[in-house]
């Protein structure tokens, strides 16, 4: 976007500020923009709203008229709501614009930071189902090292790796290029602030560059286990115990196992680092020993 580009929207925000400032204002509220989301869906009748919302008949009124008036969600004779074009366009343009939103990626990496830094700091038992574990051989490999010591340190030191490989395409090929993480420094109790480093595979000439460090990784004998997220976070298990499953349940089979724990860093590696908490699919690399 240009500077001639800016000047139209500016020009245009300010003619119309009013009623932007109305439309927006008619979304300032968790329950209309739950019901414009209900009526995107498929036309609604004012029961079927009340329903889903719990409101009384007087304030789910006063909620329809905002929304009515401010062109995004329409009134048929046929006694039902549903959402405009205008709406419509409205939902779709503000959830694509959050799901790329930098805000989204720090909740999600705060929520994400939580898990790990229970995981790392609780040790609790429980009845563990079973699991299905490979065993894996990491061969040696020249890795880019991206690492950050704060309150949100898996963001942090991503958007900070991603900042350097997507320029160069790294990103664009994770079988290639693979992407591994782990804590350094592992958290502590009390302390909000621990460390998280990525790593991803680079060709043999690679160099450091700026606060980008090149690393020799010699590889080694894995256990592996694949998790999704989203479910454990949903799990009966995590939010009893609060702390990731899979990685109890990879330790725990390790120990019963003919392997003994490794001596090598455990590792974390994203499916696709790029992937919403949503869908994100974790390999879980623990170091182990014939």
């Amino acid at each position: 976007m240009n500077h001639n580009d800016d000047s139209v929207i500016r020009d245009e925000l300010t003619k119309a500020s009013e009623d932007i400032v109305f439309i927006l204002g008619s979304l300032a509220n968790r329950r209309r923009l739950l019901l414009l989301a209900t009526a995107l869906e498929r036309p609604q009748t004012f029961k079927e709203l009340q329903s889903v919302t719990g409101l009384g008949k007087t304030a789910l009124a006063h909620h329809l008229g905002i929304l009515v008036k401010s062109g995004l969600l329409k009134h048929t004779e046929r006694g039902h709501y549903e959402a405009s074009s205008d709406g419509s366009q409205f939902l779709r343009a503000l959830t694509k614009t959050y799901a790329r939103s930098r805000k989204r990626r720090e909740l999600e990496a705060e929520r994400r930071a939580d898990y790990i830094q229970k995981a790392h700091t609780k040790e609790k038992e429980g009845e563990m189902k079973e699991i299905e574990v490979r065993i894996v051989k990491l061969e040696p490999m020249r890795v880019a090292s991206a690492q950050v010591v704060s309150t949100t340190p898996e963001h942090d030191a991503w958007e900070k790796m991603r900042s350097w490989a997507e320029p160069k395409g790294l990103l664009e090929d994770s079988k290639k290029h693979p992407v591994f993480g782990f804590n350094n420094p592992n958290p502590s109790p009390n302390q909000k602030e621990y460390g998280y480093e990525f790593w991803i595979r680079v060709a043999p000439d690679a160099e450091p560059e700026g606060d980008i460090r090149i690393k020799e990784f010699e590889g080694g004998l894995y256990a592996v286990t694949t998790c999704k997220l989203k479910e454990e976070l949903e799990s009966e298990f995590f939010q009893k115990e609060g702390y990731l499953e899979s990685w109890k349940k990879l330790l725990d089979w390790v120990k019963s196992s003919k392997y003994k724990l490794g001596k090598r860093q455990c590792l974390e590696k994203a499916h696709d680092p790029n992937a919403s908490e949503e869908e994100l699919v974790l390999d879980l690399y623990c170091s182990v020993e014939t």
